[in-house]
């Protein structure tokens, strides 16, 4: 990952350089994230990731608001 990151770096802007982070220690990740979005796994206390159920939640929540009030078929 370190040899991709070396040549990609050099596409991109420094403020986009600035907002990448590389972690070799999942302890690490609390320093940048509450522990209330991060998984058990990775020192949080999130219990359940189901992203079927947020995914359905999402579009039920996209059907209401869609754009321009037309309907929403993802």
């Amino acid at each position: 990952m370190r040899a991709m990151w070396a040549m990609v770096r050099g596409f991109l802007s420094e403020k986009i350089r600035n907002r990448v982070y590389f972690h070799s220690k999942v302890e690490e990740l609390l320093d940048f994230f509450p522990p209330s979005v991060l998984p058990v796994e990775y020192g949080g206390e999130v219990q359940d990731i189901s992203m079927e159920t947020w995914l359905r939640k999402a579009n039920k929540e996209h059907e209401a608001n869609t754009m321009k009030g037309q309907p929403n078929y993802y």
